[in-house]
């Protein structure tokens, strides 16, 4: 396997091999695969319904209202898969402390349609350890899944040993629209986290309410701190603010003052 890596971008792998049976007719080139996977920002997510890990129906519909985390994975991966849950972990973990257990939800999908039934994704998620609420595992059939890739632009190829895929984490809005797409299995929790921030409380989240409002103070007070890799509300804002005001009030006054003594007659 050939994995084309950059910091901030991709963690493609394609191998040479016709696409499976159920997968998406596209080239095996990872050039291709990004660009694809680019084109699908913006585009509304259409209807898919799936199996969570109970077997129970799921519509992707019902996610709608809060922003949503989607996780493309195959349960049989011994390696690519298992780092890329354990990394969206720890980012859902930082963003969820930092913008609310319920700000948000996450669903991990399995487009393997042959091996990943409900039973083999509620024992993979038990095999990563995630037992959090919000956060479900999702199955589908091979026509389903096909329309579902296309929307998200996710590609992936059969092997000899599984599949190879674009390592792809996708950040959709609460109103099904695809925000922002992740690459890499083991990225920086900032690059999820960041576009959550923006969907919750910044630049994506309405004014409102007094809530909406308050949300815009915690977006611009709610900062990274690489040395704990954890968000922080940086009061030390308010205290810029503060003395920012202050020096300006001084100048106007000051301005003001000398003005008047200008136009005072002498004596």
């Amino acid at each position: 396997m050939y994995r084309i890596t950059s910091l901030f971008l991709l963690a493609i792998f394609l191998l040479t091999g016709v696409p499976v049976g159920a997968a998406p007719s596209v080239t095996a080139n990872a050039e291709e695969a990004l660009k694809r996977s680019r084109a699908s920002e913006g585009r509304i997510l259409g209807e898919h319904r799936l199996l969570d890990q109970n077997g129970k129906p799921v519509d992707l519909s019902v996610y709608r209202g809060k922003p949503l985390v989607v996780s493309m994975i195959y349960t049989a991966c011994d390696h690519t898969c298992p780092v890329t849950t354990q990394t969206t972990a720890k980012a859902v973990a930082t963003a969820r402390r930092a913008l609310g257990t319920d700000s948000f939800n996450v669903v991990s999908i399995g487009f393997d349609t042959v091996r990943d039934t409900p039973d083999a994704l509620r024992a993979y998620a038990r095999q990563q350890g995630i037992s959090v609420d919000g956060w479900s595992f999702l199955a589908g059939d091979s026509e389903g899944m096909e329309k579902l890739a296309a929307d998200l632009g996710f590609t992936w190829f059969v092997t000899s040993r599984g599949f190879d895929h674009i390592a792809q984490t996708t950040v959709i809005d609460a109103g099904g629209k695809i925000y922002r797409q992740v690459y890499g299995e083991n990225y920086e929790v900032p690059l999820l986290v960041e576009p959550l921030k923006d969907l919750v409380l910044g630049r994506a989240a309405a004014l409102d309410s007094i809530e909406s409002i308050s949300n815009r103070i915690r977006f611009f007070c709610t900062v990274y701190d690489p040395s704990a890799d954890a968000y922080r509300f940086d009061y030390g804002i308010f205290l810029d603010f503060g003395f920012s005001a202050l020096a300006l009030l001084t100048i106007i006054w000051l301005t003001v003052k000398l003005w008047r003594e200008s136009r005072s007659p002498s004596r």
